[in-house]
């Protein structure tokens, strides 16, 4: 059972101990950087961090942050890690999922998509992403990442 818990002062000194393999750390940012992001965004206006720690039960397993851009109404994933002691349990999609779950509620404002970024050589993640319905939209990012996007179903009231 995987839940999403904020990222308070009780907890973000557990949250920056998790730890990715070598392989990983080329990929992602560690969570103090996305941390320190996270604070320094809050503090310019249009972008709204959504970080949270990742529970499996009471243990934070993993780290996962979205981000709402004001300016183009987008949801994005910018950081999924699970602490190398914990991968290969289905933490990362159940997570994944859970996050997607929460965008859909538009915590921030409305969106039609979710957008994130995966490099292809990471073939990991990228399958993650594509088996939860994330399409590679054939656009690039600086690092050369393949941005993917979610286009989220609208259902008539």
């Amino acid at each position: 059972m995987i839940t999403l818990k904020s990222i308070t002062a009780a907890n973000f000194e557990e949250c920056i101990q998790l730890k990715l393999t070598k392989e990983q750390q080329h990929y992602i940012a560690t969570n103090t950087y996305s941390l320190a992001e996270s604070y320094a965004m809050i503090n310019d206006g249009t972008y709204t961090p959504m970080p949270y720690a990742i529970y499996s039960h009471n243990i934070m397993v993993g780290f996962i942050m979205a981000i709402y851009d004001a300016n183009e109404s987008t949801y994005y994933i910018s950081r999924l890690m699970i602490d190398t002691s914990h991968q290969g349990n289905g933490y990362g999609k159940q997570a994944l999922l859970k996050m997607i779950e929460v965008m859909k509620t538009f915590p921030h404002g409305h969106t039609d998509a979710i957008l994130l970024s995966c490099s292809k050589a990471n073939v990991v993640p990228y399958k993650l992403y594509e088996s939860v319905g994330f399409m590679n939209t054939g656009n690039v990012d600086e690092a050369g990442d393949c941005y993917m996007k979610l286009t989220l179903k609208h259902h008539a009231h």
